[in-house]
């Protein structure tokens, strides 16, 4: 047996570890968090504050053993054990609902499954009432401490993964704190209370295991302190492009009105020199080809400037609920036949209105189908979609044409890069689409390796109070 003193520390220090986790967890701000497991980490909250309290409820008791003896004892004893059974309820339920994050829908028949075995445990431990504390305090930590430790370790480890490309290090506490939870399961569900382990109380392994545990959660927070700087970095590369394309608007502007003016005066001239020598002889063989030439590059040109003037500046339009999937449906209007070339699946799902302004959005749809098209060899697929994500409308388009190198990603929305050959293309067109989707508050996100196509994600957000 441990002596009176240090019981005293060991459980002292015991408790104090799991209020110290109840604690990291509730003093962070996770509500602006686009990981998952932010929604779920207040119920591990709930079951460190209560486990703690738990632990020094049975100091409590221990300490003034004598004074509690009595009629009402037995109500200390039940007060323990429910407090004990309520932690750990806190526990298995933040393990269900860990593993099932992934999951974009619960079937109804899990639920009962997962309602079915609660009820069971719980039908079991209660039908043993009349048993003495000591074996009904077993059943709690066989029947649910070990249970649910195994399924909230495995769910870190688990949800770790989904978490790499954010951060390696992250990722690999994540899986610690799943491993340390699983420990701390292994010796507060199977062994009982007052048994030795090597030689050691199991007391003084639980809490070794439970400060393994706070220190693998405190180091799996940091997740959080990783993708609020992936935030802030992301916020000012879109800061310094969207001034870099205001700088360039205004320069686009002063240059496509100095170009459209001669440009103007060249194709009349061109106009009026066909006419002057239609006559000739040699006109239809020699002369009318390097005139059609002519036209071709001046309409090129006209082109350009046109682009020029499209992306110097954002036309004052008021914005009005758009629905995303009527804009999508008009815009393979204005394809026409040429869809016909490729498999074009459509997967539109119900959603919210955005605010927007239809024309614009239309705009960015049509380049990007145009692009896809352009990279896809006919026959191939071209997947469009719709869904809500991360709290926003969200359109992805995905084609398994040639793709795009993490090079050429880099310079994808500055104006006049291209990846096509030459006079294909202006390189305006994706300049022009980032332009639009700051307009409406949104964002443009694209994906790609060379040889497995590319993923671009228009993401739009939902005005309060919009319904679908």
């Amino acid at each position: 047996m441990i002596e009176e003193s240090g019981f005293f520390a060991l459980y002292l220090f015991y408790g104090l570890v799991f209020f110290t986790i109840g604690s990291a967890i509730t003093s962070r701000d996770l509500r602006f968090s686009d990981l998952k497991v932010a929604r779920i980490l207040w119920i591990l909250a709930l079951f460190a504050y209560s486990h703690g309290l738990n632990e020094w409820l049975e100091l409590f008791m221990q300490m003034n053993d004598e004074h509690l003896q009595g009629e009402y004892y037995r109500y200390w004893i039940l007060g323990k054990l429910l407090l004990l059974g309520l932690s750990f309820g806190f526990l298995l339920w933040f393990g269900f609902k860990l593993l099932l994050l992934d999951r974009l829908a619960r079937p109804a028949w899990r639920r009962l499954i997962s309602a079915g075995i609660f009820l069971a445990v719980a039908s079991f431990v209660f039908s043993h009432l009349h048993e003495s504390p000591f074996r009904y305090e077993l059943y709690l930590r066989n029947f649910i401490a070990l249970p649910a430790s195994a399924m909230a370790g495995f769910g870190f480890v688990r949800y770790s993964a989904t978490v790499t490309a954010l951060s390696r290090r992250g990722a690999r506490n994540l899986k610690n704190a799943g491993f340390a939870i699983l420990l701390y399961g292994i010796f507060a569900g199977a062994f009982p209370s007052g048994m030795k382990i090597f030689g050691m109380p199991v007391e003084i392994c639980r809490a070794l295991a439970a400060f393994v545990v706070l220190h693998s959660i405190m180091q799996a927070l940091q997740i959080f302190d990783v993708e609020r700087k992936a935030k802030i970095e992301e916020s000012l590369k879109r800061f310094a492009k969207s001034e870099k394309m205001f700088s360039l608007g205004k320069l686009s502007a002063g240059i496509a009105h100095e170009i459209n003016n001669p440009l103007t005066n060249v194709s009349i001239s061109v106009e009026l020199l066909e006419k002057d020598l239609k006559p000739l002889a040699q006109f239809e063989s020699k002369l009318q080809p390097r005139i059609d030439a002519i036209k071709r590059n001046i309409d090129r040109a006209s082109k350009i400037a046109g682009e020029l003037l499209f992306f110097s500046h954002n036309r004052e339009t008021e914005l009005m609920p758009v629905n995303l999937n009527e804009v999508i449906q008009h815009t393979f209007e204005l394809i026409g036949n040429r869809r016909n070339h490729y498999d074009f699946q459509l997967e539109l799902k119900d959603l919210p209105d955005i605010e927007g302004i239809p024309w614009k959005i239309e705009e960015v749809l049509l380049n990007l189908l145009m692009n896809a098209m352009e990279a896809t060899a006919q026959g191939k697929r071209i997947r469009v979609g719709t869904g809500v994500e991360e709290r926003m409308v969200c359109c992805t388009v995905v084609d398994e044409g040639s793709g795009i190198s993490e090079n050429d990603l880099k310079f994808i929305y500055d104006p006049f890069f291209t990846t096509k050959g030459p006079g294909t293309g202006t390189g305006l067109g994706l300049s022009i689409c980032f332009g639009i989707m700051e307009l409406h508050g949104g964002e443009i996100r694209i994906t790609s390796a060379p040889g497995e196509g590319t993923t671009v994600k228009l993401l739009f957000p939902v005005p309060e109070g919009s319904r679908s």
